[in-house]
């Protein structure tokens, strides 16, 4: 994997090992995102996500930057109406400038399903199809921006997010 895209494209792509089981996660409820009144709640399930947290840390994260803290963790199905519109989480206010996105299912041009990353210095824009079990590390400074479709079927993510001093 080459690590310096998440400086360059504001993305790093990749695959979760096989040695982690992310089939436990199927069991779990995974948050509607469009539905405003549902609060995803679950400290099972929150437990085993920042266990991958780390692992991602120790495996990526500190490969590149010496100091950043674990801030916050999730699992959501859908898109809700502000993450289908370009968008920069950091810029929005949150609390974090650095997140992944594990996906546990497929998309494909075919269900119309995908995450678009824009670097608005160079005005590159790049679509990416993840399939199940590969993560999207997204780079929140400034310049890049992100939006994700959900058009049919399932779309089912992991989330977890990083502060990074070195990204303010």
């Amino acid at each position: 994997m080459n690590l310096e895209t998440f400086f360059i494209k504001g993305y790093v792509t990749g695959s979760i090992d096989k040695s982690i089981n992310l089939d436990e996660f199927y069991s779990y409820e995974f948050f509607h995102c469009e539905d405003e009144d549902v609060t995803w709640n679950n400290p099972e399930a929150e437990e085993k996500i920042r266990s991958l947290q780390n692992i991602f840390a120790e495996q990526y994260v500190s490969k590149i930057f010496t100091e950043f803290e674990n801030k916050a963790v999730c699992m959501w199905a859908g898109v809700d109406g502000g993450s289908a519109e370009w968008h920069n989480d950091f810029e929005d206010g949150g609390a974090f400038n650095s997140n992944v996105l594990i996906y546990m299912d497929d998309l494909t041009p075919e269900n119309g399903n995908k995450i678009e990353v824009r670097n608005s210095l160079t005005q590159e824009e790049i679509t990416l199809y993840p399939k199940k079990r590969d993560f999207v590390w997204l780079n929140q400074q400034r310049c890049y921006q992100h939006r994700a479709t959900h058009k049919t079927g399932t779309r089912r993510v992991i989330s977890f997010e990083y502060l990074i001093p070195t990204l303010l």
